[in-house]
């Protein structure tokens, strides 16, 4: 009785870092009717973010920021691929995260933070970074 059920709290904690890796399912998440649509596509000009389209960002010492502007307030999801932490900031102000939690299950997305945000423009600062890169969408909610 006590093997089976500490098999089943260890299988319990496993199972959402099992869900989100891509290498441990059988095909990839449809991200179709999702926000997250565009993860499946090709990268676009790291240089800069632009909503609803990934970035692969280079990380100095786990770390890497982007100028990010918003011109409709609403809420926005930050995704990452890879674990990373991730803030938003403006006028030197980290903004509070309304919500957070895993990618799609199977999606590749590791991780996404939302924040209520106003028009205005806003640095993403990633830290925290175990891997050489990471990838980002930024998504508005539906």
């Amino acid at each position: 009785m006590y093997r089976a059920a500490l098999l089943a709290l260890l299988l319990s904690t496993a199972a959402p870092a099992l869900a989100a890796d891509p290498a441990s399912c059988a095909a990839p998440a449809d991200l179709g009717e999702t926000p997250y649509a565009a993860w499946a596509t090709a990268d676009g000009d790291a240089a800069a973010l632009a909503i609803g389209t990934p970035v692969t960002l280079p990380l100095a010492d786990g770390a890497a920021s982007r100028p990010l502007t918003i011109t409709t307030a609403g809420r926005y999801g930050l995704a990452a691929g890879s674990k990373v932490w991730i803030d938003l900031v403006a006028g030197g102000t980290a903004q509070t995260s309304v919500e957070h939690g895993h990618g799609p299950a199977c999606s590749g997305i590791r991780k996404v933070v939302w924040f209520d945000l106003k028009p205005g423009t806003y640095e993403l600062a990633l830290s925290k970074g175990e891997a050489a890169s990471v990838r980002v969408l930024v998504v508005r909610a539906p």
